[in-house]
């Protein structure tokens, strides 16, 4: 006999739907069949699909250990067992290093399940870190990045932390840093300053008098004189911003399949087998922000750093 007592966040619901969350690797019919052959008991009395627990009943099960082992919902989970690779977090944000090829957001509904905020939902509320009764609020992420673009998003586990984020990025309170390998050599520092739009039916940006005004500063940190090595670093925060702006510089991203140089892009996926931009959302430092003060002046650095900087050895010794 297994006995269980009803926690708070598990009170006011019927024991069947209960049970099902409870035992998540148990098939509904094998649930309700125990509940036919009264398995279960609420209090020392027979337990019925439609009794109601309360918080602080005292559930009896009458099934065996493995049985209790095999079927229930899963506590012990790791980032890894939702594809997560988790650089920081804390009970108000997540920190997630998305891998390039990875949708930030679902794009149609052959995407669910399967992109970064799926991955992070599951995990929150798998973890029991967001109250699944909440209807009125979702973890949400409040950087957004392109499908093949690797490195840091931020989510929020809460809505204060989602309102003061939010309010951030609008008032440059958090800093985004990117690294990237581009066509050319870059001797000095510059900046991209300029009105785009997007066309729409092309997914793809152009210059615009009466677009978005976007601002990138560009910082070289290394070059063999055919390549170089970039940091960026947003002012604002627009679609392909870093992308456009540095075709629009005569130093386009290697790989970039949208706004690259196409022979040298066939070069390098012909040698080293490059097929997709190579732009890397790599560090975040926060400023002061409201409700989330004791991040200020906090660093975060993505994981795949390290990968970018062999994979420029390899560029610029071809």
């Amino acid at each position: 006999m297994i006995e269980i007592v009803i926690e708070k966040n598990d009170a006011d619901q019927r024991f069947d739907r209960f049970l099902r969350k409870y035992f998540e690797n148990a098939p509904l019919s094998v649930i309700q069949k125990n509940i036919r052959k009264k398995k279960f008991k609420i209090n020392n009395k027979r337990a019925k699909a439609d009794t109601f627990v309360r918080e602080n009943d005292k559930i009896k099960m009458y099934i065996s250990d493995e049985n209790y082992n095999n079927w229930i919902t899963k506590t012990d989970f790791k980032p890894s067992d939702f594809k997560l690779d988790i650089v920081y977090e804390d009970d108000n944000i997540i920190l997630m290093d998305k891998e390039s090829g990875l949708l930030t957001h679902s794009a149609n509904k052959n995407d669910y399940g399967n992109n970064l905020v799926d991955f992070m939902l599951s995990y929150l509320y798998k973890t029991k870190q967001v109250n699944k009764a909440d209807k009125t609020f979702n973890p949400a992420v409040v950087n957004r990045l392109d499908r093949n673009t690797a490195g840091i998003v931020i989510g929020a586990k809460n809505s204060l932390a989602l309102r003061s984020l939010n309010e951030a990025i609008r008032n440059d309170k958090i800093e985004k840093y990117y690294l990237t390998i581009v066509k050319g050599e870059v001797k000095e520092s510059f900046t991209i300053d300029t009105s785009i739009e997007k066309n729409e039916n092309r997914n793809k940006i152009k210059s615009s008098k009466n677009g978005s005004r976007v601002i990138t500063h560009f910082k070289p940190l290394e070059s063999n004189g055919q390549y170089s090595l970039l940091e960026c670093k947003l002012v604002t925060g627009k679609t392909h911003q870093i992308r456009f702006s540095l075709a629009k510089n005569n130093t386009p991203i290697i790989g970039d399949r949208k706004y690259g140089d196409k022979k040298t892009n066939k070069i390098l996926k012909d040698k080293l087998g490059i097929d997709n931009q190579i732009l890397l959302a790599y560090k975040i430092i926060f400023n002061d922000i409201k409700n989330l003060e004791y991040l200020k002046s906090q660093s975060f650095e993505s994981k795949k750093k390290n990968e970018l900087i062999r994979l420029k050895d390899k560029v610029f010794n071809l």
